[in-house]
């Protein structure tokens, strides 16, 4: 069994980065830029980490009700009060920047979250939004 991860690239695909590559040419451009270097893209161009992260995320969305997240901000499943989802699993859109301090701190929280669930008597570490503490009591019964 081959252990790695591929990808291929569909035409779409491909023209769809060369676009991007081309505005981000014309962007620099006019913003005046001294140098600009623009990328071009073959049409049987690899997976090579030159063009595409590998920072994958999403999946158990982070949230504040469950019926459109996942998870609560301390990583506690809504539906599974003692699973906490480690990760960028629980990111709704990846920022601008590589995540791993994002994660990192987020693994944190988690962690103080299970330390909290661990040595209480369980339950969710937080209410869901609009919910009273009665509400969420009966949920958990």
């Amino acid at each position: 069994m081959d252990d790695r991860v591929t990808n291929s690239h569909t035409q779409q695909d491909i023209n769809l980065n060369r676009y991007a590559l081309q505005i981000c040419e014309e962007i620099a451009n006019n913003m005046g830029a001294d140098k600009v270097s623009a990328d071009e893209l073959s049409d049987d161009i690899d997976f090579n980490h030159t063009f595409y992260s590998t920072h994958y995320g999403g999946g158990a969305i982070m949230g504040d009700d469950p019926s459109d997240s996942a998870v609560n901000t301390c990583s506690q499943m809504w539906e599974m009060e003692n699973l906490f989802i480690i990760g960028s699993s629980v990111f709704p859109h990846f920022g601008n920047y590589n995540p791993t301090g994002t994660v990192c701190a987020l693994a944190y929280r988690a962690t103080e979250g299970m330390i909290e669930y661990l040595s209480g008597d369980g339950g969710l570490l937080e209410e869901p939004a609009g919910e009273s503490e009665e509400e969420t009591e009966e949920s958990n019964a």
